[in-house]
């Protein structure tokens, strides 16, 4: 692999910023349900063995000759590699760790990607807060017209079927981790050359791996919180319902447009909408105020935008001067 130090330094800080913020929305119901119930090791051996098989099969079926192809499921095609990756191109993962660190939903697409191709921050940003609306949308629909049906049960009684319950969950949790990856991947391959060979897409999954690995051993980190302040989303019902809706939206924007999508924001959205059908038909028991569960979530969203817009910008300058 033809990559100086900066990009492998980049790539292992993306690997574990990016997936440790997007944990909220791809892994963060499963780590809240299996939570003093399933053995951490055995966490870590389900999502890794996804997230090799997913990586390791869109690198085959993405091939461009020579023993080569494409790390990122063709979705860093308007995102080309700068001639020069130095130090400057560090600071979006470091970023990304900060905010992580404070419990902010950043969106890592935008983050990172933007800091390549400035230019691209606007149809990024776009794609962000119009999947937000699409999915908080879709929530509203669904969640209002039917699954508060599924909520209120959850809420009113003990879980039965447990074996069937935490087996479906797992299947949603895979669909979704599956899907993700397809998605965001290009957050992480972008500091690698956009072609590698076997060899090199086998040490970067097992550097990804080792990631998971440590994410799993602290259970997800602070960005946890946005998903425990939820209504149930620790019961395996709840969790598998939230996984599979997620994971569907993910597939269907996989499925139309290979340029890379805010699934922080789309996720976001799809709680915010569930959250309000949630409330509106279980009002009498929980009047918990939505300014204090959703107000919180929107503003360290908001937050992350103006970083990211801040970092993605000063990253040409600072550049020019380094």
């Amino acid at each position: 692999m033809d990559a100086n130090l900066f990009q492998i330094i980049g790539f292992l800080l993306a690997a574990y910023s990016v997936v440790a913020n997007d944990s909220l929305q791809t892994l963060g119901t499963y780590l809240s349900s299996n939570r003093e119930r399933t053995p951490k090791s055995l966490q870590m051996l389900f999502i890794c063995g996804v997230a090799a098989a997913v990586m390791l099969i869109g690198w085959s079926l993405h091939p461009s000759g020579g023993g080569l192809a494409d790390p990122a499921w063709g979705r860093l095609d308007n995102f080309p590699l700068p001639d020069n990756v130095n130090w400057v191109y560090l600071l979006p993962p470091i970023a990304v760790l900060a905010l992580t660190q404070w419990g902010a939903p950043v969106s890592t697409s935008f983050l990172v990607l933007s800091a390549f191709v400035p230019k691209n921050s606007t149809s990024l940003l776009l794609h962000s807060l119009t999947g937000y609306l699409m999915a908080f949308a879709m929530a509203l629909v669904v969640y209002g017209a039917l699954m508060w049906l599924l909520e209120r049960t959850v809420l009113c009684s003990p879980l039965e079927n447990r074996k069937v319950w935490l087996a479906l969950q797992w299947i949603s949790t895979g669909w979704l981790w599956s899907q993700w990856l397809v998605q965001d991947m290009a957050n992480i391959f972008v500091y690698l050359p956009r072609e590698l060979n076997l060899s090199s897409m086998v040490a970067a999954t097992l550097m990804l791996c080792f990631g998971l690995c440590v994410l799993v051993a602290i259970g997800g980190g602070p960005i946890q919180g946005v998903v425990r302040n939820k209504i149930n989303t620790g019961d395996l019902r709840s969790a598998t319902v939230i996984d599979f809706l997620f994971g569907c939206v993910l597939f269907w924007k996989a499925s139309i447009s290979t340029f890379p999508l805010s699934t922080t924001w789309v996720f976001l959205g799809l709680l915010a909408g569930r959250e309000i059908a949630i409330r509106w038909r279980l009002h009498p028991i929980d009047r918990q105020p939505l300014k204090t569960v959703l107000g919180s979530d929107v503003f360290k969203a908001g937050v992350g935008i103006v970083v990211s817009l801040a970092v993605a910008f000063a990253i040409q300058p600072l550049k020019a001067l380094g």
